[in-house]
């Protein structure tokens, strides 16, 4: 999950009374235009390597394209704010973040995930705060606790994450950090058998 999408920005953005489908589509376009990419019909852009740093990462090594699809395909991306920003690093107002707490709740409502990765710390600091703190720190002290949302009969473990676009020294750090944790891991929810460490799986099937 992202902050927000980046747009020339308009008096209308946000308005769901507009029925316009490059803005109600923006989300699935940049997912195409991934996929297009990786399939080699498209050219680069520079904000492409966010989302292929982000998949390495998870998969703790370089992923070729067909594993790259794959996983863009058994995910949902959804940006929190229901609106966009005119310009790189300026934040979504207070507003705005609070606006879209709704909207947040019914994407938990109808994908019901089993895992919600949050990119970025400004937007971790301002998500709902309706849920509960798992028991378990999985990384010992060093930011390692999942945080429950519940809807329906369902807790979802939300986690947050360095923002993939972030500096390279911050992102390094990030590499290090996880780099004891494989995407399977992360998300071995419900796999009794999965072969992962005791101290992880207690904190992700605490549910």
């Amino acid at each position: 999950m992202g902050e927000s999408h980046i747009c020339g920005g308009c008096d209308q953005c946000g308005d769901l009374c507009i029925t316009d489908t490059q803005c109600r589509e923006f989300t699935t376009r940049v997912v195409n235009a991934l996929i297009n990419y990786k399939q080699g019909d498209g050219a680069f852009e520079s904000w492409l390597n966010t989302f292929t740093r982000f998949v390495n990462i998870l998969h703790n090594e370089q992923v070729d394209a067909e594993t790259f699809i794959d996983f863009l395909q058994s995910v949902v991306f959804y940006n929190y704010v229901q609106s966009s920003t005119d310009a790189l690093r300026v934040s979504p107002s207070e507003q705005e973040f609070a606006d879209s707490e709704t909207a947040f709740f019914e994407v938990l409502k109808k994908y019901k995930p089993d895992l919600i990765i949050v990119w970025g710390t400004r937007l971790w600091d301002r998500l709902p705060q309706n849920g509960e703190w798992a028991d378990f720190d999985i990384l010992d002290g060093a930011n390692g606790k999942f945080y429950y949302y519940q809807v329906d009969n369902k807790k979802m473990p939300a986690y947050s994450i360095y923002h993939p676009s972030s500096s390279a020294g911050e992102f390094l750090y990030f590499i290090h950090e996880y780099s004891l944790f494989s995407l399977s891991d992360m998300l071995c929810v419900k796999e009794i058998n999965c072969n992962v460490n005791d101290v992880l799986y207690k904190c992700v099937v605490k549910q």
